[in-house]
């Protein structure tokens, strides 16, 4: 078991974006104690301005349902800064839903709440490994 965990970590900088500050540090602790590198916005504002500040971020991982700017429409803006950036979507709401009420498209990545960080970690691998 600890085996298949050494293969999750890495030394990748994410930017985690969630207006709940309890699961905004829960994620940031657990994928610091992985080894990423991790900046933390509470909003999509101040994503923005890490986005736009110099420095390496890999991947976003985004809550889609946020107030004032949407995780799709953050990741639209930011990916106008930096196109190859890797985004994981996470929410509560099912698929379905996001789908029809047009907040992700098909083939965007999405990680249900609640998630283990096991399942965070093994999709955030896949994607920085693609």
């Amino acid at each position: 078991m600890q085996a298949d965990l050494k293969k999750l970590r890495g030394s990748e900088t994410i930017l985690v974006v969630e207006d709940e500050e309890p699961l905004r540090c829960v994620v940031v602790d657990l994928l610091t104690e992985f080894g990423y590198r991790v900046l933390a916005a509470a909003s999509g504002k101040e994503a923005l301005r890490l986005v736009e500040s110099p420095g390496t971020i890999d991947l976003l991982v985004t809550d889609v349902v946020m107030p004032e700017m949407t995780g799709p429409e953050l990741a639209a803006k930011v990916l106008e800064f930096r196109p190859k950036l890797k985004v994981i979507f996470v929410s509560g709401y099912t698929d379905g839903r996001l789908a029809t009420n047009g907040s992700l498209t098909p083939e965007a990545v999405l990680v249900h709440k609640p998630f283990s960080i096991r399942t965070l970690t093994a999709k955030i691998r896949e994607l920085l490994d693609a």
